[in-house]
């Protein structure tokens, strides 16, 4: 039996200079049970097919059946009743899914009082199913003094607790951790098999086949592979129903090549080669570039402590973020990386230490004067990006130079987009964008502005390998033009550019050299 049945599936989002197409003829058939992993490039259109899935995005062809019910044509009624009876979504940012103002055991039971069930049955079912999760003893606890990994792990009860025949998880641990990721999947496995749950993940994390059946991947609006986890060294190239076939990413590196795809006795063999016939060269990546020797200090925590309730955040600590340098904030989720952030740039108050920003004490100054030394020496990007969705992205890089009063950089805003490989998409509304393409373009227009400081919470959280180390790359060059780059992150990719790591998961907190 399946849940899932795609067929020849096209969805096409207007654009001002015609559809964009995000899904091209893809076919895709999910077994009650299974556990599906779907990976792809940003933009290639997995987060379009989970909201093709759920109901929340209407097809423009080919046909899709979830759970019973055909998604063409659907009655609004029908598409609410699946979404409360069947399907349970999990969200990358589990702030999202947990509402503030209930407890954590209300949280989990939510679902089923939306479809019907008294307060005390649903508060009987959450406590239960908390307890068998390992999670009892954050039953009472308010949502939002969770850590992220906890919070994540709520999410993925409350999804569960109206034992829904399908779960959607859109990178479900893009903001944690490696250890905490884990304990997501594993808890994520256990729990969808012990349901008989069908599960899909979309994920840029290859971790994410430890819980998975079947893994497959999406290029270009299409099933390009699939493969096994027990057998990852078997990945099978896909010809879909109408004889597309999507080359892997490594075919395609050969530097100047023309691909060409050659029936034989044996098979289709596939050629790369130069135009003249000749192996064309791979270009080397450029060294890494020194840091500056003029440095100097741009923001600075003395001794700070941060509370929250009857929890230490941060104690103690002190960091000095210099011009010329990337600096950054790793640790475990919930270990206080992004409050280290809201205490620097003077988004939130500490209890105690000093905190400087361009020589300034910012314990001194109110909310107003706070915000004017932000506005004229920082430039934040946030884990939500912040863009306006009805501007493209030129005009988003536009609107960030106007409201500092600085006149446009075409030459800078091109050489951000090129870097960031988001020159072919300039002229597209921001609404338009998948959320790895937002988030790459929060990342320029913090950057187009040339901030003193530059300040970034998770910068790479939806992004796959080739664009996360494109955004690293990004910040380092940006270092290297003089801005002081602030980061945290626990992504390797930025971690390999840094030049100062501030571990906050280490027993003595204390910025140690990177290898460089």
């Amino acid at each position: 039996m399946t849940v899932i049945e795609v067929r020849d599936l096209f969805c096409l989002y207007p654009a001002p200079a015609g559809s964009v197409a995000a899904l091209r003829g893809l076919s895709l058939t999910v077994a009650r049970g299974e556990r599906l992993v779907v990976h792809g490039p940003n933009g290639s259109g997995k987060t379009t097919l989970l909201r093709v899935l759920s109901g929340e995005q209407p097809v423009s062809a080919g046909s899709v059946t979830v759970a019973g019910v055909d998604l063409e044509g659907a009655e609004p009624r029908a598409l609410v009743r699946l979404r409360r009876d069947k399907l349970g979504l999990i969200d990358q940012h589990s702030r999202r899914s947990l509402r503030p103002e209930l407890s954590v055991v209300d949280n989990v039971g939510l679902q089923l009082r939306v479809g019907g069930a008294r307060r005390a049955v649903a508060r009987a079912t959450g406590r239960e199913l908390l307890e068998t999760l390992g999670l009892g003893d954050l039953a009472a606890r308010d949502p939002m003094t969770l850590s992220g990994g906890e919070r994540q792990r709520v999410a993925l009860a409350a999804a569960l607790a109206h034992s829904p025949a399908l779960v959607l998880a859109d990178e479900p641990t893009g903001e944690l951790d490696t250890a905490a990721a884990d304990q997501v999947y594993d808890l994520l496995g256990r729990a969808v098999g012990e349901l008989g749950t069908t599960l899909v993940i979309v994920t840029h994390d290859p971790r994410a086949a430890r819980v998975a059946d079947r893994v497959v991947r999406i290029r270009d609006g299409r099933l390009s592979e699939q493969w096994h986890p027990d057998t990852p060294h078997l990945e099978a190239l896909v010809v879909d129903d109408r004889g597309w076939l999507r080359l892997p990413a490594a075919a395609r590196r050969v530097t100047g090549s023309v691909a060409h795809a050659r029936t034989t006795p044996d098979g289709v063999r596939l050629v790369a080669a130069g135009p003249d016939g000749a192996a064309a060269a791979v270009s080397e990546p450029e060294s890494r570039l020194p840091p500056r020797a003029d440095a100097s200090v741009v923001a600075r925590l003395r001794d700070v402590t941060v509370r929250l309730g009857d929890r230490t955040i941060l104690d103690r600590l002190s960091l000095e973020v210099l011009t010329g340098r990337v600096t950054v904030v790793s640790g475990r989720s919930g270990s206080g990386k992004s409050t280290l952030l809201g205490a620097l740039t003077g988004l939130l108050r500490v209890d105690s230490g000093t905190v400087e920003l361009a020589g300034t004490t910012l314990s001194g100054l109110d909310r107003e004067a706070r915000a004017r030394s932000r506005r004229e020496r920082v430039a934040v990007a946030s884990q939500d990006g912040g863009l306006v969705d009805a501007m493209d992205i030129d005009e988003n890089l536009a609107l960030a130079r106007a409201v500092r009063g600085l006149p446009d950089d075409p030459a800078l805003a091109d050489r951000l987009l090129v870097g960031l490989g988001l020159a072919a998409l300039r002229a597209r509304p921001v609404r338009l964008l998948s959320g790895g393409e937002r988030q790459r373009v929060a990342v320029a227009r913090t950057l187009v502005v040339s901030p003193a400081l530059a300040v970034l919470d998770e910068p790479t959280s939806q992004l796959d390998e080739t664009h996360a180390g494109q955004v690293a790359q990004a910040l380092l060059a940006a270092s290297r033009d003089g801005l002081a780059v602030l980061v945290a992150s626990h992504d390797p990719a930025v971690l390999a550019v840094a030049d100062e790591v501030l571990d906050l998961g280490a027993a003595e907190a204390a910025a140690v050299a990177a290898p460089v």
